[in-house]
């Protein structure tokens, strides 16, 4: 991805989110604040029911999988953070945070929890002029920490905000590691075992083989692959075998707690919908506690 240039596929997952819950029911995921953030193409189709029906009817009904799998993982990461902060973690690290808005969605919160967003600078300036211009403001509670994971340590990065290392933390890494290598996955991950207090947690999406993909929706990965490269945000093709890369991450310092396969996203969240949202083939939720 161009450094210079804001992430176009956040931005999109965010119009996913504002539609869904402008138009869905029943709602997976609430995200109300979702529709302000995005840009003015994307707030008109939107906001007009034609261009909506159009656009996400029509055209991207192919990625309708893609959109179930960014409300899914959304759903599991927040039932499983509001657990986290029920037990009294007080710091969320949220990396590559692209247009998240769990600070607006919890004004409750401010006073008792710290998010740090960790993302490339286009995109958090992009974010920062979104939220001014609808009047959402900064929150008091939120601090932007600019970092590439390709080139840069993500332990390093937290250490110059005012991140306690200390303190257990909940980490969330959502919609991100299919742009990365695999060597940019495990560094980051190692950086989240070197700099996290002891209890933190871990969740984060993954793509596991491709050969658990039905030849039907295979076509629908090759549009996703062909909509990113536009974007000029290319998946990479990392495939891992659940059982063995969750091994490799425990080994790490990490617990699994949990590792939600398709399957078991669709019994959760998508059963009985009319508006066929389903998850994506191949896709896995995981969720970690690091014990040192």
């Amino acid at each position: 991805m161009k450094q210079s240039h804001r992430s176009r596929t956040a931005e999109g997952a965010a119009a996913m989110r504002a539609s869904h819950v402008l138009y869905a029911d029943p709602i997976i995921f609430a995200d109300p604040f979702a529709a302000s953030l995005v840009s003015y193409p994307w707030q008109r189709a939107l906001k007009n029911p034609i261009l909506h029906r159009i656009i996400f009817g029509v055209f991207m009904r192919p990625l309708l999988p893609i959109q179930g799998q960014v409300l899914a993982r959304a759903r599991f990461t927040e039932e499983r953070l509001m657990t986290a902060i029920a037990q009294g973690v007080k710091q969320i690290v949220v990396i590559g945070a692209g247009l998240d808005t769990f600070c607006l969605r919890h004004p409750e919160l401010a006073e008792q929890v710290q998010v740090y967003e960790i993302d490339h600078s286009a995109s958090q300036q992009f974010k920062k002029r979104r939220l001014i211009k609808n009047g959402l403001g900064i929150p008091a509670n939120l601090e932007f920490i600019s970092a590439n994971l390709e080139r840069e340590n993500l332990a390093h990065a937290l250490r110059q905000s005012n991140y306690n290392p200390d303190q257990p933390s909940f980490f969330y890494w959502l919609g991100v590691t299919v742009y990365l290598t695999r060597e940019a996955i495990f560094q980051t991950l190692e950086s989240v075992a070197e700099i996290a207090g002891n209890g933190s947690e871990l969740v984060f999406d993954y793509a596991g083989a491709v050969n658990e993909i039905p030849k039907e929706e295979q076509a629908n990965i090759r549009l996703l692959r062909f909509y990113t490269e536009r974007f000029g945000e290319p998946i990479i093709d990392n495939q891992f075998k659940p059982l063995e890369f969750t091994q490799q991450v425990s080994g790490l310092g990490f617990k699994l707690m949990e590792n939600m396969s398709p399957d078991e996203q669709n019994q959760c969240y998508f059963l009985n919908r009319a508006d066929r949202l389903r998850p994506v083939s191949g896709s896995y939720f995981a969720h970690f506690r690091l014990e040192k």
